[in-house]
């Protein structure tokens, strides 16, 4: 989410601004506190339900944890365990939500379950 600025080439560019840029960032920070307000509610409906993740390395703030997404673009993170590596596909249970993080445990690495059945197939 931006502010409005005008953009060459199309026809607002040629168009004068009459909103002030107070006004402008009022209604911004509006905007951003209901998305933030909204993927917090959504986010809390998916505590205690089971996601696939594909693991995509190390959480940002700690290598004691692991970052991953689930098939919506979520962002996960995880406890860091040995046998779990980057590509990987994991099953989780969220066990809390922020507005722009889930987190979840490890129930099962999905990885590992579609090698076997690739193997038998």
């Amino acid at each position: 989410m931006f502010k409005y600025s005008p953009r060459e080439g199309t026809k607002a560019f040629k168009m004068e601004d009459d909103v002030t840029e107070e006004i402008k960032s009022r209604r911004l920070q509006e905007i951003i506190q209901l998305q933030q307000k909204i993927s917090f509610e959504i986010n809390q409906t998916l505590i205690q339900k089971d996601q696939i993740i594909l693991v995509e390395g190390l959480s940002k703030k700690s290598d004691d944890f692991l970052s991953g997404r689930t098939e919506t673009n979520k962002v996960v993170i995880i406890p860091n365990y040995i046998s779990i590596k980057t590509g990987d596909y994991i099953k989780v249970k969220i066990s809390r939500a922020t507005q722009a993080t889930l987190f979840g445990d490890v129930m099962q690495n999905v990885e590992s379950v579609q090698n076997s059945l690739a193997l038998t197939a």
